[in-house]
């Protein structure tokens, strides 16, 4: 999470890595920035894609989109590493370049609200949901609830903040609506699993399923008590019932 106010840097710096001058980090971190005012620029073209066609591949569209605002956010991270392990010569230009990410940061912030708003509150309305819907935005819902603990920074105090806060919020309930219209996906594995929503799955594999063929059919059944009569076989059914046949029927068949 980026600091509005960042702290003056310690007395005592780590050294720098050898063979690496100032301008060269400068050329580095500034290389960063850019990265990053490009990827601003393609999540938006993302998002706009995303709420073209709602209805038709429009979450795996808006997927696309969520995954380039991750992989900005961990870009950022990189970024504000690299300026806290910017040498003394570059004292001028910290303050700067520091400035200069976190309103990219905060770019993408209310970027990542509104374009998330506006596809959620399309495709909450739509009436046949694609199979997978409920473990897709099960993991969108994460991602929200990560963006949205940015908007607690002392960055986006205001009214802004507190709108952007409760959009972030209304976004979370849309997402917990659709995921109440459809149901999970069938646990096929050995063990239970958790959801995305922090449900115990139970496998739907029976007991006996993680052991190897033929040794399940041969463990010993449970033992019946000595005064209960056995099981009388099952009375055939006419219609399936297979009968033996001889010549001499055929031949009777024939002569009537």
């Amino acid at each position: 999470m980026m600091r509005s106010n960042p702290p003056r840097r310690p007395a005592a710096p780590p050294a720098p890595t050898p063979g690496r001058s100032a301008a060269q980090r400068q050329r580095e971190i500034a290389t960063l920035l850019m990265r990053l005012d490009a990827m601003l620029k393609q999540s938006a073209e993302l998002a706009q894609t995303a709420r073209e066609r709602v209805s038709v591949g429009g979450l795996a569209r808006y997927r696309r989109f969520s995954r380039r605002v991750r992989d900005f956010f961990a870009l950022a991270a990189l970024t504000q590493e690299r300026l806290d392990a910017a040498p003394e010569e570059m004292e001028d230009l910290i303050d700067p370049m520091t400035t200069a990410l976190e309103r990219l940061h905060a770019r993408m912030v209310v970027q990542f609200v509104e374009g998330s708003a506006g596809f959620f509150a399309s495709f909450a309305r739509v009436k046949a949901l694609p199979i997978g819907t409920h473990e897709m935005c099960g993991l969108e819902l994460r991602g929200v609830l990560e963006i949205r603990k940015f908007l607690d920074d002392p960055l986006y105090e205001g009214e802004r903040g507190q709108a952007l806060r409760a959009e972030a919020d209304r976004i979370a309930a849309l997402i917990r609506r659709v995921m109440d219209r459809i149901p999970p996906l069938p646990d096929f594995g050995d063990e239970p699993s958790i959801g995305p929503r922090g449900t115990l799955n139970s496998p739907l594999k029976g007991p006996n399923a993680h052991m190897p063929p033929g040794r399940a059919a041969a463990r010993p059944a449970a033992a019946r008590p000595a005064n209960m009569p056995p099981p009388a076989p099952p009375a055939p059914n006419p219609s399936t019932e297979v009968r033996s046949l001889s010549l001499d029927q055929f031949e009777d068949d024939e002569e009537e």
